[in-house]
């Protein structure tokens, strides 16, 4: 860090603060906490020591608040979220300023609030003790602060925080540690009434400081509070006064939360009508907001899975509603839920990237191909729906199963499916979940998709899905129809993308075909540093490839740098791009990366690396990524939002990647078919979903002599084409 020095060290302090600071807001939460410990040295007196410490809870805070899916199960996490508490606590020790000691003591709550809405469902939190037992001795002293301190926004904040969490004590989890301290604060005071009493001081102190923001935002906390009582007349009363001034001030990432809030409360009212209308008002409000997301306040960046998801689901919720006497909601409706489903999948993937980065076009299927169908399987409250677009216009179906359990048996089917088919041992027992799968996702729609019939002679030749959730961890190639005894691919050629918005649906011309493969087969400098083992079939796979494709070029070994690929990238225009090395995708960016030869190369840098500099985006667009030997990261339910990610971000139109670790020498013979079923092609258009269920298929009926257990699922379901199918 001594590029920042100067010699004034108050200034050095001041300036690491402000970075560290802005590093969290970026979303850059790693390098946000070196920054600011590089500034202990720095410290010179026991109040900016204590501004230091808050800094450093407050990054920690954000990494538990979910931008980078922070799984807290293991002994690292566990131990970064102690020092986070410690932190703060250190800093309510040192600092002399009421205002530190008080936020650091809200922000320190707010860290075990979130620790028990991750852990629900866990138990085993002895270790919090000491954490709780800091909580009941301090929150005393800093209730009789707060009463008396001068007003400023950041008190305010600060009250109106503490006000939140206070409404969050009744999820506490009855087996959690956290219940000492919910049973403590009862004993002080009954906490309806210090909520209300906090509500109204910070309404007050707002309108002193003419603070119109901080007066919305408390006066719709406290809506919010008598929702939660019961009292829907008088939340209803104060989310309309609370969005009036919201509404005046153009605030609108506090308006779109007060419009959900409506919806809520009409829904609790038993008004369906009135809380679609609301719904749909926060939702307009939030596309408007969508290209904002990272200039919003770090609440709402940073828990997009707590504050902005729900909406979505909540409005596909009610617009999937069936019409009254029939099963079948209203095909306007339908319509719309697949336009807010294409929305949340792109407000997913600008919070992956903490940028609005993905450039989104309305498009319409019928035009790029007529022979596909697309697949919404949306998850909501204990209820899969499916939409179906076929071609044509306006040609939707709809179907949906629901059961007080479906959630519980949903996520047993999926947990069975991944465990069996992520080995080789557990293959025989891939088909049962996965008929399962199908009978949910397609068995309602064999007649429209023409189940029974050849796939050349059926209009519907490819299955496009967008999945949700938990599904974009799993190939649909592998759903297994139990009564015509085989899997989807062997019907379908099967794509999935981000939404359709992403699509851009240029064909691959067979005799524009130049491809760059990269790799190595040796054990690298980089696998050495992330302990992984060397891929001896990658250099078969490279020179397969070389072989079969004239116009190559290969950067092999101790060749495959980043400077290396940006250089052969810039010299010649490739329009595939293989790489076969080690590599992750994960719902943090920072942990989505591949490996090149020296050093780990992060998703944040494929798009300077792949793009030659030359060229317009759309001109020198990637047409095929191919990643070999990469997975998704093990135990991360949202990774696959990394597989696109790593798409958009290289600019690729599509890519093909594998959703787990494959053996080597499989993964060298399916790409090697790949590119030859590419270039066999009759037609001029290299249809690449199809290539890819052409050589899946050669899998599943054992006509790969190499090894008599390649028909296994394992072996050649992993790899799924994300984006552009052409």
């Amino acid at each position: 860090m001594s590029r920042f020095n100067t010699s004034n060290t108050n200034l050095n302090f001041q300036g690491l603060q402000s970075l560290g600071n802005g590093l969290r807001v970026l979303g850059k939460l790693a390098l946000s906490q070196k920054v600011l410990e590089a500034s202990f040295p720095l410290v010179n007196s026991q109040n900016i020591e204590g501004r230091l410490l808050l800094n450093l809870g407050n990054t920690i805070l954000s990494q538990a608040q979910g931008i980078a899916n922070f799984r807290l199960r293991g002994k690292a996490e566990r131990q970064a979220i102690i020092q986070g508490l410690s932190y703060y606590e250190k800093a309510v020790t040192v600092s002399d300023e009421e205002l530190i000691k008080i936020q650091a003591t809200i922000n320190h709550l707010s860290l075990l609030l979130e620790l028990n809405r991750q852990w629900q469902k866990s138990s085993g939190d002895d270790w919090l003790q000491p954490h709780v037992q800091f909580q009941i001795d301090t929150l005393p002293q800093i209730i009789g602060i707060l009463n008396k301190i001068n007003p400023s926004p950041h008190s305010i904040q600060a009250t109106i925080k503490f006000a939140e969490s206070l409404m969050n004590f009744e999820q506490i989890n009855a087996k959690s540690t956290l219940v000492q301290l919910q049973t403590n604060f009862a004993e002080l005071t009954l906490p309806n009434t210090i909520n209300e009493q906090f509500l109204d001081q910070a309404i007050q102190q707002a309108k002193i400081i003419h603070n119109s923001r901080l007066e919305a935002y408390a006066i719709g906390i406290q809506g919010k509070l008598y929702q939660n009582m019961g009292k829907l007349e008088n939340a209803l009363n104060l989310t309309n006064q609370a969005l009036a001034i919201a509404q005046k001030i153009s605030a609108s990432d506090i308006a779109y939360q007060l419009q959900e809030q409506l919806g809520d409360i009409f829904l609790q009212q038993g008004d369906s009508s009135k809380a679609l209308l609301a719904y749909k008002s926060a939702f307009n409000t939030l596309q408007i907001l969508r290209r904002n997301l990272v200039a919003l306040n770090r609440d709402i960046q940073f828990d997009f899975r707590a504050n902005i998801e729900p909406l979505y689901r909540k409005l596909v919720a009610l617009l999937l509603q069936p019409e009254l006497g029939s099963t079948q909601p209203k095909l306007s409706n339908i319509k719309a839920a697949q336009k807010v489903i294409e929305s949340l999948q792109l407000a997913e993937l600008d919070n992956f990237f903490q940028n609005a980065c993905v450039n989104a076009e309305d498009i319409n299927i019928d035009e790029i191909d007529k022979n596909a169908a697309v697949i919404y399987p949306i998850l909501l409250d204990n209820q899969l729906s499916v939409i179906l677009k076929l071609p044509g216009t306006d040609n939707f179906r709809y179907a949906s199963v629901s059961d007080k359990n479906f959630a519980a048996q949903f996520q047993e089917t999926l947990f069975n499916l991944r465990v069996n088919i992520t080995t080789i041992r557990g293959s025989s027992k891939v088909k049962l979940p996965s008929n399962q799968l199908y009978q949910w996702l397609i068995k309602p729609f064999e007649a429209d998709l023409e189940i029974d019939l050849e796939h050349d002679t059926s209009q519907i030749k490819t299955l496009v899905f967008v999945l949700d959730g938990l599904l974009r961890n799993f190939p649909m190639s592998v759903l297994y129809d139990s009564d015509r005894e085989r899997y989807l691919v062997e019907r379908y050629a099967i794509a999935v993308v981000p939404g359709l918005q992403l699509v851009n649906p240029k064909p691959l011309l067979k005799e524009q075909l130049r491809v760059l493969t990269a790799g190595t087969s040796q054990k690298a400098p980089s696998y050495e540093l992330e302990g992984f083992s060397s891929l001896p079939y990658i250099q078969q796979e490279l020179d397969a490839i070389e072989k079969t494709v004239l116009q190559s070029e290969k950067l092999a070994d101790e060749k495959f740098t980043k400077t290396n690929i940006q250089a052969q990238v810039n010299s010649e225009p490739f329009n595939i791009i293989h790489i076969a090395t080690h590599g992750q995708f994960s719902s943090n960016p920072d942990d989505t990366f591949i490996l090149g030869w020296e050093e780990r190369i992060n998703v944040r840098d494929l798009d300077l690396l792949l793009q030659t500099r030359n060229l317009t985006r759309s001109e020198r667009a990637i047409e095929l990524l191919i990643l070999s030997a990469c997975q998704t990261a093990l135990g991360d339910t949202r990774a696959a939002l990394g597989l696109a990610g790593v798409s958009i971000r290289a600019g690729a139109r599509s890519v093909l990647g594998s959703l787990w670790n494959v053996n080597d020498g499989s993964t060298a013979e399916l790409m090697k078919q790949f590119y030859q079923e590419l270039l066999q092609s009759g037609s001029s258009q290299l249809r690449k979903a199809e290539a890819l269920r052409q050589v899946q298929m050669k899998f599943i009926k054992g006509e790969i002599e190499l090894n008599a257990d390649y028909d296994k699922p394992y072996y050649w379901s992993s790899f799924i084409l994300v984006g552009n199918w052409l």
